[in-house]
């Protein structure tokens, strides 16, 4: 996280592209991952006035390698691939998205994502290799008989072993078992155990009982003091497991995916 100071009023955009010495397009791109601050708040409007004296802290993008899909296969079998999906990457659709470029890396546009997660969500992703499966495993989806387990870091530290969140998501009937791992500096580290899939649901639950995810852009605190918070990208939430009856191999599947890199380093970094 990097700090500057205001001299003169200017637009956001105009003081990320100079600061940066880089072109308008490429600042409104960091502007829109959300992690710029404006004294403590964080600020994603291009053309937000800054005023001088502003403070403003954001993080300097790094060149990244390109992303190894072929180390991320987690399992595979005759109808499914299963993905642990970085942060960042949209899930389906999207040319550059983990649909597109596992369907590049296998030569096969039969391939279909069976769920999504959030483009800041890391962890296992599933993908049917034809219609046929992708037809059965929504089949599953949708009498609830996949279990899917979440671990997500928040703010505060929770005084409760196990707590049943029903609250509605968009209006629809949504159920969340939450289990407490740990709880250490001011953070909690929750199991998650989604029964209904709603479009951010657990960040929802888990800001409605006073828990926001840290890293939460939408949902989470408004304003920032600690540094430790502001270099976090994105929000620390990661499918870590799914298990369900394989329909065709006709057997219990269980598929694991490991932490990625910044939420195992913020995880040792609160000590949870």
């Amino acid at each position: 996280m990097e700090k500057f100071t205001v001299k003169k009023e200017q637009k956001l955009i105009d003081f990320v592209a100079n600061s940066l010495n880089i072109s308008k397009n490429k600042a409104k791109s960091i502007i829109d991952e959300k992690n710029i601050f404006v004294n403590n708040k964080r600020v994603w409007i291009s053309s937000h006035i800054l005023k001088k004296g502003d403070i403003v802290e954001l993080i300097v993008p790094k060149n990244n390698q390109k992303w190894n899909i072929k180390n991320s296969i987690l399992y595979e079998d005759d109808f499914i691939i299963a993905i642990n999906k970085p942060p960042f990457i949209e899930s389906e659709r999207k040319k550059g998205s983990v649909e597109s470029i596992l369907r590049e890396f296998k030569k096969d546009n039969k391939i279909l994502a069976i769920h999504r997660l959030d483009r800041e969500t890391s962890g296992v992703l599933l993908f049917a290799k034809n219609k046929k499966v992708f037809e059965k495993f929504k089949t599953l989806w949708r009498r609830k008989d996949v279990k899917k387990l979440y671990l997500a870091i928040s703010h505060n530290e929770a005084d409760f072993k196990k707590k049943v969140v029903n609250e509605p998501v968009d209006k629809k009937y949504a159920k969340s078992f939450i289990y407490t791992k740990k709880v250490n500096n001011g953070f909690s580290l929750f199991e998650v155990e989604i029964i209904t899939g709603r479009k951010h649901q657990i960040r929802i639950h888990l800001a409605k009982i006073r828990y926001p995810i840290v890293g939460d852009k939408t949902y989470g605190l408004k304003n920032l003091t600690n540094p430790l918070i502001k270099n976090v990208k994105r929000q620390m939430l990661h499918s870590y497991q799914i298990s369900f009856f394989h329909p065709f191999l006709k057997k219990k599947t269980t598929i694991f995916a490991n932490l990625h890199p910044d939420f195992e380093a913020f995880k040792k970094l609160a000590k949870l």
